[in-house]
C-alpha cells in the first residue's frame, strides 16, 4: 500500500493511458438514491491497477460523481451540479457549476486522501451525464472507453 504521492505522480496518475482487462459489467447497481457503476481500468505502463465509478442520483440526474482511485487515494473526482438546497435535502457544500476535485499532497498530509479539496470549475466541459463521462474518461487515459459505453452515447444512460 502507498502511503503518500507528490502532486507530480499524482498528475501522471490521473492523465496516463488506461486500459481494460475484463469488459465491465453492462447494468449498474440501482437503489433508491443512486446508480452506480464500478469498474478496473490498469496502465499502460506498469500496469498500475485504478477503481472507477460512476455515481448518478435516481433522484436529480444533474447530480453526479465519476471518480478515479489509486490504491487508498482518489485522486480525481468529476461532478454535476450538487448541493444544499431550499429544504436542506443534500448536506454537501453547493456547487452550481460542473467542477472537479482534484487530490493534492497537501490533502494526503490533511488526511484527506479520500476528499480531495481543490476544485476545478469545469464549466463549458460538460453539461449533463454522457458528456461528463466522455469528459472524464479522455481527461484520465482510459482507452476504448467508446466500445464499453456507446449506449451512453445513444441517448440510453442505462
Amino acid at each position: 500500500m502507498v502511503n503518500t504521492l507528490s502532486n507530480h505522480e499524482i498528475s501522471r496518475l490521473i492523465t496516463c493511458p488506461k486500459k481494460f482487462k475484463t469488459v465491465p459489467p453492462k447494468f449498474p447497481d440501482i437503489t433508491t438514491q443512486n446508480i452506480t457503476f464500478r469498474f478496473k481500468v490498469y496502465g499502460l505502463e506498469n500496469d498500475d491497477e485504478f477503481s472507477v465509478f460512476f455515481a448518478q442520483s435516481a433522484k436529480m440526474q444533474s447530480d453526479f460523481s465519476l471518480g478515479l482511485r489509486y490504491d487508498n487515494f482518489l485522486l480525481y473526482r468529476c461532478n454535476g451540479y450538487h448541493g444544499t438546497t431550499k429544504n436542506n435535502f443534500y448536506s454537501a457544500p453547493h456547487h452550481a457549476y460542473p467542477h472537479a476535485h482534484i487530490l493534492s499532497e497537501a490533502d494526503i498530509a490533511n488526511g484527506r486522501a479520500l476528499k480531495p479539496s481543490s476544485c476545478e470549475n469545469l464549466t463549458g466541459e460538460y453539461i449533463d451525464f454522457p458528456d461528463a463521462v466522455q469528459y472524464f474518461c479522455n481527461k484520465c487515459g482510459i482507452i476504448s472507453y467508446r466500445k464499453h459505453f456507446s449506449h451512453l452515447f445513444q441517448g440510453t444512460i442505462w
